[in-house]
């Protein structure tokens, strides 16, 4: 009679939890991350011991539950894995591109304030001595500078953006790691084949999962379940064993982010080849490189535009200055800093920008050159080597600003100037002698003055092959040969085509008010000089950008392909299909009836020998 009792207890216990784990499957047949549980179930042979229980009934023949089983495909799981850092990857890197054209695209592109400048120096050579032209180029210049700046404050600000997204994955990562550590412990206690180990078993790859979207992971499961996770293979430094989770940072580098596993100071690097973080690395390093090219971009026109200004002279006859300023310093407060001071540098008139270090100790500011340590204290504003330095906002203790000049882009800008101060006109020119009978031509360069200033107006004079340049006085300046430059005072000369034996030019400098334009057309020239012109390089740097955006967009397109197709695939070996979990549903409840009727009929054999022994 006992033995009926216990086989019967035995199947109904078994088949029941059994068919919990049916009904937990159909249950999440939806939820992400569950992989289908099978129950094995083993007779018992009979010989006595403890009585029947859930996973180990001793007493008597019956049925036991032995192991609850997950249906996983370790490899295709890794595949999917993978997959998922590859399109995170692609799927990042082409958001922050997308960003970057954006911001040197459409009204912050550079291509109409550039060819509206151009514009203003073909009309400032069409009439030079116009002051309303003169005007409308000086406010071209000026927007021009002001587009710059914009984008290069664009940029930083997008730096910034990408560097604090990427601090944050950092922090996910470590959070996800210990939480790993967390689980990897516990499936220690739970022992293997259970219930329990199989819910800790799921939450451990839905957090594989994850942190495999931000880093390529290698993993290896020992006996008991738990996870050993190397980045980014076998050989990279180890983040998670056992109960142990080391910390990550993702800092930025010269090749864009890096990330570093372990404690500061004894860090080792992990090389990003998949995941967010190495899609923030990517579009890092593009950031970078569009950063530098507008800087350089810049830089070109401000010295190219300054050099041929600076070869003019204005409406007084004074030579003219340069257009473009192209220093700025610029404070950059540290990363650590706490408090929410703002710093701002003026730089007076003839000082260059020296590298200094600003730093608040809670009471008074100290102000120090890198270079020689020089410095000044107190509160702001503190002014030294012709830096002024102001602030607003308040600070911590601690706090740290660099002043450094911030270049390119974000330097560039129209110096005061007024219209007068304009130099359309060349600083030389020269007239052939009307008893010329050659048919030379001479160019002129405005050259370094001679330490004895010569007196003007300059003679060029050619006789028996030689060329000699005179002043007023009859002085010799130099002599040369036709086709090769001669210095003079303040100018430089050089005689091309055929020139006859007493052929001279008369070279003196304009005046004021020439009416002149012939600087002006040099200025133009620069629209068309070049290996590469400055339009053509604008729109180069913006196609770079769109380009590289289009392309990580289409290899996420395929990334995303694969990873459906590797996620089709696990969930085919791993996921819960509806009609197999009813047929085992059938087959359980039948078996259930089956082991609840012996359960019955012993009862019903024990009450009629109760009933009988009476």
């Amino acid at each position: 009679m006992s033995d009926m009792l216990a086989i019967g207890q035995s199947g109904v216990r078994a088949y029941a939890r059994a068919l919990d784990l049916v009904a937990d499957n159909v249950a999440n047949a939806a939820t992400p991350g569950h992989v289908r549980r099978t129950a094995t179930l083993s007779p018992v042979n009979a010989g006595g011991g403890k009585g029947p229980l859930e996973l180990d009934p001793g007493g008597g023949s019956g049925v036991r539950l032995t192991a609850v089983s997950r249906a996983v495909d370790l490899l295709q799981m890794d595949t999917l894995r993978r997959a998922e850092g590859d399109v995170a990857a692609l799927d990042v890197s082409a958001r922050w591109l997308t960003s970057i054209e954006a911001a040197i695209t459409g009204p912050n592109a550079l291509d109409a304030p550039l060819n509206a400048l151009f514009g203003a120096v073909s009309d400032l050579a069409g009439d030079p001595t116009n002051l309303a032209v003169r005007e409308t180029l000086l406010a071209r210049a000026d927007a021009l500078a002001g587009q710059f700046n914009r984008n290069a404050a664009d940029l930083a600000r997008l730096d910034e953006d990408l560097l604090a997204e990427s601090a944050i994955k950092g922090a996910t990562m470590n959070d996800l790691s210990q939480a790993l550590a967390d689980v990897n412990g516990r499936l220690r206690r739970s022992g293997s084949g259970t219930a329990a180990s199989a819910a800790l078993a799921d939450e451990r790859d839905r957090l594989l999962a994850r942190l495999g979207s931000l880093g390529t992971l290698d993993v290896t499961l020992d006996p008991l379940g738990q996870a050993e996770v190397r980045i980014p293979d076998a050989g990279g430094p180890l983040l998670v064993s056992g109960s142990d989770a080391r910390s990550v940072r993702v800092i930025p580098s010269a090749t864009g982010l890096e990330l570093r596993v372990g404690p500061t100071g004894a860090d080792e690097p992990a090389p990003l080849l998949s995941g967010s973080i190495a899609g923030l690395s990517d579009a890092r390093v593009q950031l970078t490189e569009t950063r530098g090219r507008i800087d350089a971009l810049a830089t070109r026109i401000a010295e190219d535009f300054n050099t041929a200004h600076m070869q003019g002279v204005d409406d007084s006859g004074a030579d003219g200055g340069a257009l473009f300023e192209t220093t700025l310093p610029l404070a950059r407060p540290a990363r650590a800093n706490g408090g929410t001071a703002r710093i701002d540098v003026s730089l007076a008139d003839g000082a260059a920008v020296t590298a200094m270090t600003l730093g608040f100790d809670g009471t008074d500011w100290t102000l120090s050159r890198d270079d020689d340590g020089d410095s000044v204290s107190g509160p702001l504003p503190l002014t030294l080597d012709g830096h002024s330095v102001g602030g607003a906002g308040s600070a911590r203790a601690g706090d740290q600003f660099r002043i450094e000049d911030a270049g390119g882009a974000a330097a560039i800008r129209l110096r005061p100037l007024d219209a007068g101060r304009i130099a359309p006109a060349q600083r030389w020119i020269a007239e052939p002698a009307s008893a010329n009978t050659g048919s030379a031509a001479l160019e002129l360069r405005p050259s370094a003055s001679l330490p004895s200033p010569a007196t003007p107006p300059f003679t060029l004079s050619h006789a028996g092959g030689l060329l000699t340049l005179t002043d007023s006085l009859g002085a010799v300046l130099g002599t040369g040969v036709p086709g090769g430059w001669i210095e003079g005072d303040g100018v430089s000369v050089r005689l091309t085509g055929a020139a006859a034996d007493g052929d001279s030019f008369a070279i003196e400098r304009n005046g004021a008010k020439s009416g002149a334009n012939g600087n002006a057309l040099a200025l133009l020239a620069l629209r068309d000089s070049g290996a590469t012109t400055p339009g053509a390089e604008a729109d180069a740097l913006v196609s770079r950008v769109a380009v590289s955006a289009a392309a990580r967009q289409q290899r996420f397109e395929i990334a995303r392909e694969n990873r459906n197709q590797a996620a089709e695939a696990l969930s085919l070996a791993s996921g819960v299909d509806l009609n197999s979990e009813a047929t085992d549903m059938l087959r359980l409840q039948q078996a259930y009836g089956a082991n609840a009727r012996i359960i019955q009929a012993a009862r019903e054999i024990f009450e009629t020998l109760l009933q009988s022994s009476r």
